[in-house]
């Protein structure tokens, strides 16, 4: 009985991989703080149970470099910090803090499931992103429709679950409700895809449900509120747009670059102004939060080379007290882990951009990748089990075109009948 529950499971592996593989993907967007489900965890288990249920007689064969970023991310970066806090606890005398950013990198370790299964992981990933759209401008319709549900909405996702940010954005003259969702960055990816899939590929399958799909995100970003969301937005729309236009008419492309220069010209003084405020609350926040900083590693040249470690906290001038996390990412890095482990960690997370850039081409995730890792420098996004999630799937694409599973002695080709296939209708 035992042996054909094993062999039933078996068989219908890629099904249930499958299907692990988007649970883990919804929830961590629809719940990063693991507050509404409370099943994250149990779902990264789930994912390994079910690959190892049939890998586990099997050698993992890697390259040397995916061996790398494997250990470097997964295993060395949490250990690192949390070492360093320890020492920098002892030495100090001091209490450490919450131990932020320490799980999340183990998340990274799918990167060993994808590789070897040669997981096509965007369609996953950009239909279970549908779900922040969902979220997002459903709550936004329900406040349009129901005022009366803003207390109830604001106590349930803001404070209680912490998923959301509701706010009033001054934009000059304009004043709207921002509803920000925290894992809403992620939505750069399906919007350069089906951007990519309309203008540069031009399918025309499914042509209205693409374009509708494309809307609905394109609004949800701009709803979302945040410059580095917004100022994205522009960006890949314009950048598809003049990437089309090339393609079709050099004229054209050099007509269209002139029209741009021309707004730019005009509208650019008073974006800069509206973006970039010193009288805006948020931007306010920001400065304070890097002057803390400078002002932080003026002090503590050590940690400007090693880290404070996982744990550490520092005064935060702007709220007046001591924190342990902020917004500004890449200067979390340099805080915990040091100026030389956070500068190969920023290496590293550049590969894929020097792969494409390498091969004298470009792909919808090349362009969203740019416009995330640019979101995430006021957005501790990256650091999260999302944005772990998020490097598998980019460095699944660069760099996992050589890992295979394989028995000792078996052809490297034998698995070819078991591969797994996660596509689904464009």
């Amino acid at each position: 009985m035992a042996d054909r529950l094993f062999y039933w499971l078996k068989y219908r592996y890629p099904v249930f991989l499958s299907i692990s593989f988007t649970l883990l993907f919804v929830d961590v967007m629809v719940d990063p703080t693991n507050l509404i489900f409370h099943v994250k965890y149990v779902l990264f288990g789930l994912v390994f149970f079910i690959w190892l249920l049939r890998n586990y007689n099997k050698k993992l064969v890697l390259t040397r470099f995916q061996w790398f970023i494997l250990l470097f991310i997964a295993f060395f970066m949490p250990f690192y910090g949390m070492s360093s806090g320890l020492i920098n606890s002892i030495l100090h005398n001091i209490p450490m803090g919450n131990f932020v950013y320490f799980n999340s990198f183990f998340f990274f370790t799918l990167f060993m499931v994808t590789v070897s299964e040669k997981m096509d992981l965007t369609p996953l990933f950009n239909y279970s992103s549908l779900t922040i759209v969902l979220m997002t401008l459903g709550t936004y319709l329900l406040l349009i429709f129901n005022p009366g549900l803003f207390g109830d909405l604001y106590k349930y996702f803001v404070i209680d679950k912490q998923v959301m940010v509701y706010a009033l954005r001054n934009y000059g003259q304009t004043t709207f409700l921002m509803i920000f969702y925290k894992t809403s960055p992620l939505l750069v990816f399906p919007l350069s895809y089906y951007l990519y899939q309309l203008l540069i590929v031009r399918q025309r399958k499914h042509l209205f449900l693409n374009s509708l799909l494309l809307v609905l995100i394109a609004l949800t970003l701009y709803f979302s509120g945040t410059r580095a969301n917004l100022l994205s937005l522009i960006f890949i729309v314009v950048f598809y747009m003049g990437y089309a236009i090339y393609r079709k008419s050099k004229t054209g492309f050099l007509f269209f670059i002139a029209f741009g220069i021309l707004i730019a010209f005009f509208l650019l003084p008073s974006v800069v102004t509206t973006f970039f405020s010193k009288q805006e609350v948020s931007n306010v926040k920001k400065l304070e939060h890097l002057f803390s900083y400078f002002n932080y590693f003026n002090h503590h040249l050590l940690s400007l080379l090693f880290g404070q470690g996982i744990g550490g906290t520092f005064y935060a001038s702007g709220l007046h007290r001591f924190i342990d996390e902020s917004e500004l990412t890449y200067m979390e890095l340099i805080r915990i882990w040091g100026g030389i482990i956070a500068f190969i960690f920023v290496v590293i997370i550049l590969l894929p951009l020097f792969v494409q850039i390498k091969t004298k081409g470009f792909s919808h995730v090349f362009i969203a990748y740019l416009a995330y890792l640019f979101i995430v420098g006021t957005n501790p996004l990256l650091l999260s089990s999302t944005g772990m999630l998020m490097l598998v799937y980019v460095f699944t694409i660069s760099f996992g075109n050589y890992g295979v599973l394989k028995r000792d002695g078996d052809e490297p080709e034998s698995d070819k009948n078991i591969k797994i296939n996660t596509s689904l209708p464009s």
